[in-house]
């Protein structure tokens, strides 16, 4: 022994020795405390009294015999036990490694309380593990290495039992899986769990389930693969919270849904009788949910079914528009009502099934733009037979079930109702591509309905909002000014009464007027018509007290939307007749004399043909026949009226009813209409485009010719969608009219000129 070291170090070393001994057969035998509070105190100060005792170099050297000798007795205490693990049931393998590891780290933490004066006065100053570490790094030395594998596959076949439906011992696995976790806690933390147990289960796990995906995909429908799929894949998260630890879930998880989903997406959207497109075609709500569900786990899953979505949608809608197409006549009310159907239709399958994902709220926007901006070839519904197909624009047809909304939908709808309609046009609305056409249709329709007919504020000012709210206030600025012009309208009526009743003035006869703002509403023809002197005096007196009210406003009279109600005395029998200016000044006349041919009625009321046209036909050939047609002698009677006819009072007309409205001709086709409003629409993207196109160039003073078009379309596509061809038009007229100038060295590039 050297002669430096206490004489009592060896004694004291076969004491630790024994207090050791003791400590491993206790805590082998079961019992809990392996050593009593004396017995240990004891042996700590043999420790104590060794580390502290002071003869030349011993200080240094004691702790490093008592501390290997530590590292002996561990390491000898293990070898004893040392077990061969190959061809062990893999059982009895879990129960045996799992209890020889709690018992060791009893062992290891009670031992550390005998030499824990070591930790302190020698490890904590040199670079070698502590007591408990070195206790640590022993069995994983000697105990794991050896059985790690066996283990690891033990444990894997338990799992893969459990996996084909065998019930087995999740806290036997729990524990076995610690071993695992623990063996590197205070050495390298995880790093055994992750290299020894959780890289080698991922890739089990991936093989059993390529195994599973490549079965089920052969066997089952697309339906109840997901169904397989999505009870594995919460089978497999319960799994890991079981036994696994808790970082290990996510990249679990992740190699499941890599086998069964992201492997085998394509053929599983494919299907024939289940995939996604039999789904939608099939309307099978819960399937779509569950694909949307589980697909929505993998990285960009959702891609692939958005566009078999897009595609589907698409190819439905076309189907739509092909319909209607074919039809012998076009119902605006039938068409949209198709589109709000299938709108409505997969805006519940966004909502409920898809979780509003804007993958998908793309596709169906994008499959609506497709279709809803086609054209419809078709005869318009009450077109004269021979009337050439023509082409229509969801714009109008839209605009015109509007226009039917607003004049009946009120009296037939609730509240709610009325606003989820109103909701879903205006979405069908936000697809369309030439927004300012539906805006021209739109505001004629609210000009007839204002003028003509009786309307709901409300509903009204309901839609135009919704407008407004998606297209912003310039686009509703005219349509709200109507409404506005409606009520000032009302405002100077009740002026107007007043002044009349303050200056003692009375016509004879109701009279009321409308007055509309010039650039607010469309444009109407103006015609010189000769009233009747009664009216004129009206007119005359009203223009009169308006040009009082206001400054540098003038008024010019549209007799084309006038309505008149008049007395009429007809076979003893008293009829109150509704009807347009046009056609009570028509039959006012006859009071004068009892027969006027077309042309005296032309001169007398100063109209174009035309017009008085369509009034005598309204009289003369009309429901109700107030007045009655002189065919010329020697021509053949036609069912129209022409210039010669002669028209007389029909004397003997007699009805059930005394309150009549009389019906206006009114052209079946409104292709003409249709092509007129078009021709506007054109002439005011001319000037949209210029202006857009010296805004741009304004600010930027000199641009390259394909950034302009693509600046042009960017401002403009809130509206309509431009053709290049016609802002390119509008360049070369600007150029000419000397707003802008080509380059002389580069001709794309232009110049604004100021």
């Amino acid at each position: 022994m050297d002669p430096d070291l206490p004489e009592t170090l060896e004694e004291d070393c076969e004491k630790l020795q024994a207090a050791f001994d003791k400590v491993v057969n206790t805590v082998e035998s079961g019992y809990v405390r392996p050593i009593s509070p004396e017995e240990q105190m004891a042996i700590y100060k043999v420790v104590y009294d060794q580390c502290t005792f002071s003869s030349g170099n011993a200080p240094n050297t004691i702790p490093d015999v008592l501390y290997n000798r530590y590292g002996d007795m561990v390491t000898r205490y293990l070898k004893e036990r040392r077990f061969e693990s190959a061809g062990m049931p893999s059982e009895a393998l879990l129960r045996l490694v799992v209890r020889r590891w709690e018992n060791h780290k009893m062992i290891v933490k009670t031992t550390v309380k005998l030499v824990g004066y070591l930790d302190r006065f020698f490890t904590k100053h040199t670079s070698v593990d502590s007591t408990s570490e070195k206790g640590l790094r022993c069995f994983l030395t000697h105990v794991y290495t050896p059985v790690k594998e066996d283990l690891r596959n033990a444990i894997f076949q338990h799992i893969e039992r459990e996996r084909e439906g065998e019930v087995v011992e999740r806290a036997l696995l729990r524990q076995a899986v610690m071993v695992f976790i623990e063996m590197g806690i205070g050495i390298e933390p995880f790093k055994v769990y992750l290299t020894d147990f959780e890289a080698p289960f991922l890739a089990f796990t991936g093989q059993f389930y390529q195994r599973e995906a490549s079965k089920w995909v052969v066997e089952n429908s697309a339906t109840e693969y997901m169904k397989k799929a999505e009870q594995r894949l919460m089978e497999e998260a319960q799994r890991a919270e079981a036994y696994l630890h808790r970082n290990s879930e996510k990249r679990l998880i992740k190699v499941v849904e890599e086998k069964l989903l992201a492997d085998q997406q394509k053929q599983l959207l494919e299907m024939e009788d289940t995939g996604f497109v039999a789904l939608l075609r099939d309307n099978r709500l819960d399937d779509i949910a569950r694909k949307y569900s589980l697909f929505s786990r993998i990285p960009k899953g959702l891609l692939p079914i958005a566009k078999l979505m897009y595609e589907y949608v698409t190819t439905e809608g076309k189907q739509i528009v092909q319909k209607h197409s074919n039809s012998p006549e076009l119902c605006y009310k039938a068409y949209t009502k198709d589109l709000l159907d299938v709108h409505q239709k997969y805006r519940s399958i966004l909502k409920n099934q898809l979780g509003d994902n804007v993958t998908f709220q793309k596709a169906v926007k994008d499959a609506f733009e497709a279709f809803v901006n086609q054209q419809v070839t078709s005869h318009v519904k009450g077109a004269p037979p021979g009337t050439p197909a023509g082409k229509v624009s969801s714009s109008e047809l839209i605009a015109n079930y509007c226009d039917m909304l607003m004049k009946n939908a009120a009296n037939k709808m609730d509240d709610d109702e009325l606003e989820d309609v109103l909701e879903q046009v205006v979405a069908i609305f936000g697809y369309i591509n030439d927004k300012d056409l539906f805006q021209e249709f739109y505001r004629k329709q609210l000009s007839k309905r204002l003028l003509v007919s009786t309307v709901n504020d409300d509903c009204e000012r309901s839609l135009i909002s919704r407008l407004k709210m998606r297209q912003g206030a310039p686009y509703t600025s005219r349509l709200e000014g109507m409404l506005k012009d409606k009520n000032l309208s009302a405002d100077w009526q009740t002026k107007f009464k007043g002044h009349l009743a303050e200056k003692k003035i009375s016509f004879g006869f109701d009279y009321s007027m409308q007055v509309l703002t010039t650039g607010c509403w469309p444009s109407f023809q103006i015609h010189t018509l000769n009233v009747p002197p009664q009216a004129k005096a009206a007119m005359d007196e009203f223009a009169a007290f308006y040009d009082s009210g206001t400054q540098s406003r003038k008024l010019r009279w549209v007799h084309s939307l006038g309505t008149v109600t008049l007395d009429g005395l007809f076979n003893k029998q008293k009829f109150q007749l509704q009807m347009t200016t046009f056609q009570a000044c028509v039959l006012l006349l006859f009071n004068q004399r009892d027969v006027f041919s077309g042309d005296e009625l032309v001169e007398e009321l100063n109209l174009p043909w035309e017009e008085v046209k369509k009034a005598l036909q309204s009289l003369a050939m009309g429901k109700f026949r107030l007045l009655l047609k002189d065919v010329v002698e020697g021509t053949k009677g036609s069912k129209g009226v022409e210039e010669a006819d002669t028209f007389r009072v029909n004397n003997d007309f007699t009805d059930k009813s005394r309150k009549l409205k009389i019906p206006t001709v009114v052209a079946k086709a409104n292709l003409k209409n249709s092509q007129q409003v078009q021709q506007s629409v054109e002439d005011t993207r001319r000037h949209a485009i210029e202006a857009c196109i010296v805004r741009i160039m304004k600010s930027r003073k000199q641009i390259e010719h394909p950034i302009l078009i693509s600046e042009c379309i960017a401002q403009l596509s809130n509206h309509f969608t431009p053709d290049p061809r016609h802002i390119k038009k509008r360049i070369e007229e600007l150029i000419a009219r000397e707003y802008i100038e080509r380059d002389a060295e580069k001709p794309s590039l232009y110049r604004y000129l100021a």
